[in-house]
């Protein structure tokens, strides 16, 4: 059953990766007759939407708590017996697969306490900030987020290969554990931790937190469209934005806004950001070289939209096949 599962997934992923192969190969035309900036501005518009009201305070919010979270739940498990300190001399991720499923576990559960806090903190702040965020649900970013994995990621996975063969084969502990303990409870308590809460998590912080704080920077001195509160919230501009956008599923209350709305202009955040996210995937073998072109795909869609929506969703498609194919392999 596993070995037919296996081959119904790679049939599947190599019908993906000529799909998307196709749809590049109609692209090239288009981007080198537009140029590759005006080609993004115009392939997914930018979203004009309030200008981001977050910063390095988040940034530490989210990050400290999940450090502090993690010790704090490690000391727990080690007082229960649950958890055993590697010996001097041992990396930590030379554990036995047993102590890394446990700290694997730990990981998801301070994952989960840092994105609450810092939800909390936003939240706490002014009700509608979760919205202004970009974590309002919508059905229209769900798909683009599934277009775009069709997009995205045959080319990451491409270059992830090239870069295995050629410089050093890609490592995580997560798959190391899940090779060596192939069970359903395993795969299942993995999968939820690796594939659902990490893509959050990270999305939250690199894209959300770490690139909308450096948009906001970088487009500091660029004006906004009007304001949006008392009578100026009536404007023709405002109006047409919000029937326009609701046209396309977007929810018409998230352009009811406080502040002015203002339109992304700078790119260098989306590279910054992408620099970051891969160097904080450092000791994985040559995985920060595919994960910063992933980045930046998931990056530039999060700064068309405004929306971390369709990044979670690209990352959830890309974790979720990465564990299933490990798995049953």
């Amino acid at each position: 059953m596993a070995d037919y599962l296996y081959w119904v997934l790679n049939t599947l992923l190599m019908i993906c990766a000529i799909t998307s192969l196709v749809m590049w190969v109609r692209l090239v035309p288009n981007i080198c007759r537009a140029g590759v900036r005006d080609f993004a501005d115009s392939w997914v518009p930018a979203k004009q939407r309030e200008r981001p009201f977050w910063g390095i305070s988040e940034v530490f919010i989210m990050f400290g708590s999940m450090i502090v979270a993690g010790q704090l739940l490690l000391l727990f498990a080690t007082e229960k017996g649950w958890y055993k300190s590697p010996e001097a001399g041992v990396a930590f991720t030379e554990q036995t697969p047993d102590m890394l499923l446990v700290v694997i576990t730990i990981s998801s559960l301070a994952n989960c306490i840092s994105i609450g806090l810092v939800l909390l903190w936003m939240w706490n702040i002014e009700r509608g900030n979760i919205q202004k965020f970009g974590l309002s649900y919508d059905g229209a970013m769900v798909r683009l987020g599934l277009k775009s994995a069709l997009m995205v990621l045959p080319p990451v996975l491409a270059i992830s290969a090239a870069v295995s063969l050629l410089v050093t084969a890609y490592e995580h502990q997560v798959l190391d554990v899940l090779e060596q303990l192939r069970s359903p409870l395993v795969f299942a308590v993995i999968f939820v931790g690796t594939a659902i809460v990490t893509p959050i998590s990270e999305e939250i912080l690199f894209r959300g937190l770490i690139q909308g704080g450096l948009q906001r920077f970088a487009d500091r001195f660029v004006p906004e469209f009007g304001s949006c509160g008392g009578d100026a919230g009536k404007s023709s501009l405002a109006t047409d934005l919000i029937t326009d956008d609701a046209s396309d599923g977007q929810s018409a209350s998230l352009y009811k806004f406080q502040g002015g709305i203002w339109k992304p202009v700078a790119y260098w955040p989306v590279f910054a950001a992408s620099f970051i996210f891969a160097l904080m995937h450092y000791g994985q073998g040559a995985a920060p070289i595919p994960l910063f072109f992933l980045s930046v795909g998931l990056g530039y869609l999060y700064r068309q939209t405004g929306s971390l929506i369709p990044c979670i969703v690209v990352h959830m498609v890309l974790n979720s096949t990465t564990l299933l194919a490990t798995f049953l392999g």
